[in-house]
């Protein structure tokens, strides 16, 4: 059994090592990674070169359909907004809320990092409140922590779900069953999150008084949304509409909260924020800057299980096929209409229109669009493609037998950790999420345990893991202009990844033996 366990980590072992000794891309390390699960598939598990290639081929199509297609719409969609105007609208809109440094904090922070995750992911949610922080005055590395450690509850449902349906399908489970238990497993980071990002505002408890009200409206406004759709409706909105609600709830109370704010406290704006405030700032009302994010909540929820003739009519329309050679191989479906990136892009176009887009800038942002990410879809085909093979060859079988046999029942308290080194490693919740579902799912069969419930904990952990991935720091140190600043930051949020991870690790073990 060791011997199989070794041959099937070789690809994983890979992966961790080359990113994090040799420090090669992901698309690289990833690429390589393919080829080394493909040989390792041929020369020791004894599949046939058309086994192999088959199975790279469903890998590939079940990443660019529906995963790559949510990736690019996403994307699209940010940066139209960026090109009609609408983006500096709304960061002008969120920065007149309040003086108040603790409710400005929540506000980008929490909320609109919040947001930006659920509809865009990908770096998007630490890198654009962390640069607005900045420019409102904030200190460059408490503003990349605090955007950090705010993201740390959303990444498993970011990009309209993409992470937990992309885990859903390699694991061959429903996406709108996985993502309640995963949200549940996320309360303790939802409700922590908001505390924590006032505490470092303040730097000591004292910095609650006045605020506490806020700051808990935030957590409930949220959570109880965001929970209810996860778990009645599906991944794709969650956290974009617990997002939006907490957005109005704090834009709503800190518009009302005491103007007789401590001194330490008040927000001293910078001189770019205050540019971007001016009449040379783009003229356009805040219904408009918000229109392609409202229509991608109305269509995604328009043709959910909440209106049955729409979703049942538009999930009529799909192919199913079989790729894999072998024997097992599994039935893939492609909904054609009624998947979230088709909206996506739907929304994006018609709300860019609305704000006095031409044709031609739909055409240069989407060219655009897949010149700066088509690297980024082409890792995650990558790593689904290596999760297929393992998962044919049989290697997720092996790793998960290893992983029974070391820890037996108390395997569920490291499940959570499993996606955390995922997310760690690759710099991605999704990629973390298909690097492992199959096997939390093998190993929950063996364990007799809801093999949702160990999905669910995998993708709670890469959610956590994502505050201190390199590629997350890196991303957000570029966007506040300080670069090679990297280990300052990752110093003063690693305490609170510890913390989130062993919450995390805690709720899943009671959770399974319950």
């Amino acid at each position: 059994m060791l011997l199989q366990v070794i041959l099937a980590v070789i690809p994983i072992a890979w992966l961790i090592i080359s990113m994090t000794v040799f420090k090669m891309s992901g698309f690289n390390a990833c690429g390589i990674g393919l080829i080394i699960t493909a040989i390792e598939c041929i020369a020791v598990y004894k599949m046939t070169v058309m086994e192999v290639a088959t199975g790279t081929v469903e890998g590939a199509l079940s990443a660019v359909w529906p995963i790559g297609i949510i990736m690019f719409g996403a994307m699209f969609v940010y940066n139209l907004s960026l090109r009609t105007g609408a983006m500096d609208v709304i960061k002008n809109m969120l920065a007149s809320v309040s003086n108040d440094k603790r409710i400005a904090a929540l506000l980008l922070g929490w909320c609109f990092g919040n947001f930006m995750e659920g509809i865009a992911g990908f770096g998007t949610a630490v890198a654009i409140p962390a640069a607005m922080m900045v420019g409102l005055g904030f200190d460059p590395i408490a503003s990349a922590v605090i955007c950090l450690i705010g993201n740390a509850a959303s990444p498993a449902f970011g990009a309209i779900g993409t992470p937990t349906i992309s885990a859903a399908n390699t694991a061959a489970i429903d996406a709108g069953v996985l993502s309640g238990p995963t949200a549940l497993l996320l309360s303790g980071l939802c409700i922590l999150s908001p505390f924590v990002i006032i505490l470092l505002v303040g730097k000591s408890t004292k910095a609650f008084k006045g605020v506490i009200g806020i700051t808990v409206a935030s957590v409930v406004s949220f959570y109880v949304p965001f929970y209810a759709i996860a778990a009645f409706v599906g991944p794709e909105l969650a956290v974009t509409i617990g997002a939006l609600i907490s957005l109005v709830v704090v834009i709503f109370m800190g518009r009302r909260s005491s103007t007789d704010i401590p001194e330490e406290y008040l927000l001293e704006k910078k001189d770019e924020m205050e540019a971007a405030a001016a009449p040379s700032a783009p003229q356009m009302s805040a219904v408009k800057a918000w229109i392609p994010y409202v229509l991608i909540v109305i269509f995604i929820l328009g043709s959910s299980k909440l209106v049955p003739p729409v979703n049942q009519a538009l999930g009529a329309i799909k192919s199913t096929f079989v790729f894999y050679a072998g024997e097992g191989g599994a039935k893939v479906s492609f909904a054609w209409i009624n998947t979230p990136g088709v909206w996506m892009f739907l929304a994006g176009i018609i709300g860019a229109l609305i704000q006095g887009a031409s044709v031609g800038d739909l055409g240069v942002e989407f060219v655009n669009t897949i010149k700066k990410y088509w690297k980024a879809v082409v890792t995650v085909v990558f790593i689904v493609s290596i999760a297929k093979l393992m998962g044919y060859a049989g290697m997720v079988l092996a790793l998960a037998n290893g992983l029974v046999a070391l820890t037996g029942g108390f395997y569920p308290i490291i499940a959570p950790l499993i996606g955390g080194i995922g997310c760690f490693v690759t710099g991605s919740a999704t990629s973390a999420c298909v690097m492992f579902a199959k096997l939390q799912t093998e190993i929950a069969g063996q364990l007799n345990i809801d093999p949702y419930w160990l999905v669910a904990a995998n993708s709670a952990g890469a959610t956590a893991g994502k505050m201190i991935s390199p590629q997350s720091i890196a991303m957000a140190a570029a966007a506040i202009s300080v670069a090679g600043s990297d280990g300052k930051i990752m110093s003063a949020t690693i305490k609170w990844c510890a913390l989130y991870i062993v919450i995390v690790c805690v709720m899943c073990y009671v959770g399974a033996i319950l």
